[in-house]
């Protein structure tokens, strides 16, 4: 999920809508302008979604993410394909089986990262799901490294839900009992009344869960089948970023940009053996020196002592009010039931439970260094 745009009238005709606006509607959708497109914030509140995804199903529509598929062209292969991806990602893509998604970032020559994203691929192609408000810069991006190799097409023909949470698997079981035999980042085609839908075991709320790819035109008959469940709550993008928070779970704009690395951010675990070892994607020296000895600043949780929520842009100082980071991301953890969130501290104060003040708006809140995530993840990895 990327940075919000910058605030602007939902109803604006300049705003993209997704193929489940209608459905929105008439769900009572309060609906906001997000990466340029138009997406419900809520239904009937963001906690009451954010405890429903925890307790049974919410269902997210992500159709606002760039769907792209890389062909490899006349006198290429879908290896040398992958290859040619490999020179901006540290992720291992020639080796990525069929019925598995690898998440991981794409990087700048300075080892900043450039986006996240999900891989997954095919006997044809390969699939990236990147972020809304970064997709034209991705592909700008992936098309002058892939030029002559391969082709990229958007997928805009498609559209995106998740159903997450503990209940998912049942609901989606009852279209195919062999959906719930999906282990976590796997896929597989499924039909679902009919309709040919690819279903990874995946998603954003550190809960277990499912991604439903289809087509744009089959969404809200699929969307509106699903909602029939007693068990699923519609949910905006308000009780999105609140379970992914706790869950320690980065969103592009604010814990990853293009002047954070992959190691300060936490996620070294996306950069297989082989590439370490090979060392042939852009900014590999930094990320590979910050490997080895260590980067300057590391990406935290951050526990506030008091019953203030730290909000992003929060100077984080020492005890002795030295300035030792931000807070990236902040608000209140429904299920914590006190606030949290997220930053960058210098690497000497990053140990957990090492006393911090966030500055926020003037005022001292006493906070402390948590270990993420602040909920346990609950993915079906068996």
């Amino acid at each position: 999920m990327t940075e919000p745009s910058p605030p602007e009238d939902p109803n604006s005709g300049h705003l993209q809508q997704t193929p489940l606006e209608q459905l929105h509607r008439r769900h009572g959708a309060r609906m906001v302008a997000f990466a340029g497109f138009r997406l419900p914030l809520n239904f009937d509140g963001i906690i009451t979604e954010h405890t429903s995804t925890r307790t049974s199903a919410g269902l997210f529509d992500v159709s606002h993410m760039g769907i792209v598929e890389m062909l490899p062209l006349k006198g290429h292969d879908l290896q040398t394909a992958a290859e040619s991806l490999e020179r901006i990602t540290p992720i291992s893509l020639t080796d990525l089986p069929l019925t598995q998604l690898r998440y991981g970032v794409l990087t700048n020559d300075e080892g900043g990262v450039v986006d996240d994203l999900i891989v997954s691929r095919t006997d044809a192609h390969l699939r990236l799901v990147l972020n809304a408000a970064r997709t034209e810069d991705d592909l700008d991006y992936i098309r002058d490294t892939t030029s002559g190799i391969a082709e990229i097409v958007v997928r805009s023909d498609l559209a995106q839900l998740a159903l997450q949470g503990p209940k998912s698997s049942e609901v989606l079981s009852q279209f195919s009992t062999e959906i719930a035999d999906l282990k976590f980042m796997q896929w597989q085609e499924f039909q679902v009344n009919g309709t040919s839908c690819d279903i990874s075991r995946s998603g954003y709320t550190g809960e277990d869960g499912f991604e439903l790819i289809i087509p744009a035109e089959s969404a809200e008959g699929v969307a509106e089948q699903l909602l029939e469940d007693d068990r699923v709550v519609p949910c905006g993008i308000g009780a999105r970023d609140t379970l992914r928070l706790e869950a320690g779970l980065c969103l592009y704009g604010h814990e990853l940009t293009t002047s954070t690395t992959p190691i300060e951010a936490g996620l070294a675990w996306t950069i297989q053996q082989r590439r370490r070892r090979d060392a042939t994607f852009a900014g590999a020296q930094t990320i590979l020196d910050q490997l080895s000895s260590g980067p300057p600043r590391k990406r935290v949780g951050i526990s506030a002592l008091t019953k203030r929520p730290i909000r992003d842009g929060a100077e984080l100082q020492s005890t002795q009010h030295d300035s030792v980071g931000i807070v990236t991301s902040g608000g209140f953890g429904p299920s914590c039931d006190r606030p949290v969130a997220m930053g960058y501290v210098d690497t000497e104060f990053a140990d957990a439970g090492t006393s911090l003040v966030a500055d926020v708006r003037g005022k001292q809140v006493p906070c402390e260094v948590t270990s993420l995530p602040f909920i346990p993840h609950r993915y079906q990895r068996h």
